[in-house]
């Protein structure tokens, strides 16, 4: 079991197996392709996301596997998405920090799949992030997890990393093994379409309400410089503090044909076959600015009870 599951993490790399869902609303979620092309998914599955954001990838998820929970560290968040497990009885979302052991004692061991993306930057214990992947996993069980990896002058979360080994020493010591890292980047067919159908009519979307946001922000700057308030906001590190989560009521509606669209756009991404190529161990991306895509896998005991401690 153990082998065969090393054997599927490593070797998992393929046309994505895409589910169309018309709820949540969401964003060009072409990050769901990286995470169906390289983690292997079954329909008896127990799978686990860390950080849901907005919901999408869980959603589709729960389309794929038996059972799937979504941990997100902010509660109205997760309030806000309540309406996703009676659309999916399969799915259950879950109020938690998945760096507190604690928070996670009712979950340890139960999921054979789980997965993060674009969350690790935000989260300021990022030892804790692993130990809690690691608790949340079934001995054997595999993971991918996926984040920017940004210059200090351009990072957006709270955290990032100088060296890879300061990832692998994170993920050994919580004791998780078979961990392989590398760059994700689009293939050339996948990015010319994500930039033709994707990116682009995002932008011109984004165009016809900046003339607004522009105004409202001058209006608010000058209120700040008024009160002495300092001009730049922080960026915001939960899916709360986000413009689209407080938008979300009024794409909702919109929903099912919005995400019709990107369904097509992200089969024609996949129409060729992979829309990701890793570059593993960075031999031609820089570790220090590109998008890392970690996986790996809790390792089964030499007794076959818990797998716990040190990586082998």
């Amino acid at each position: 079991m153990h082998r065969t599951r090393e054997s599927e993490t490593s070797s998992a790399s393929g046309p994505a197996r895409i589910e169309f869902v018309p709820y949540p609303p969401t964003s060009f979620p072409y990050r769901d392709l990286l995470v169906l092309e390289h983690l292997p998914l079954g329909r008896e599955d127990r799978v686990c996301e860390i950080g849901v954001g907005s919901g999408a990838t869980t959603a589709r998820l729960a389309r794929m596997c038996a059972e799937v929970t979504g941990f997100e560290i902010s509660q109205p968040t997760v309030d806000a998405l309540r309406y996703l497990e009676q659309r999916h009885r399969n799915l259950r979302l879950v109020a938690a920090d998945v760096t507190d052991d604690d928070a996670l004692a009712a979950y340890q061991g139960r999921y054979d799949r789980a997965l993060s993306c674009d969350t690790l930057e935000h989260v300021a214990d990022p030892a804790g992030f692993f130990r809690g992947l690691h608790a949340l996993l079934a001995p054997g069980g595999s993971f991918a997890v996926t984040f920017p990896n940004e210059p200090p002058d351009r990072m957006h979360g709270i955290t990032r990393f100088d060296s890879p080994m300061e990832i692998y020493e994170h993920a050994e010591a919580a004791g998780l093994a078979g961990v392989r890292m590398g760059a994700a980047r689009l293939t050339p067919h996948a990015e010319k379409v994500a930039r033709t159908l994707g990116w682009r009519p995002l932008s011109m979307a984004r165009e016809v309400v900046a003339v607004g946001r522009a105004l409202i922000a001058l209006s608010r700057a000058e209120r700040s410089r008024r009160r002495g308030d300092a001009a730049d906001e922080p960026p915001p590190q939960t899916f709360e503090e986000t413009r689209f989560f407080r938008t979300m009521r009024f794409w909702r509606p919109l929903s099912p044909a919005v995400n019709l669209y990107w369904f097509g756009v992200l089969r024609l991404m996949a129409a060729r076959g992979p829309s990701f190529e890793i570059d593993w161990d960075f031999t031609e991306t820089s570790f220090t600015d590109c998008q890392v895509f970690i996986t790996g896998h809790r390792r089964i005991a030499a007794d076959g009870r818990n797998g716990s401690g040190g990586a082998s």
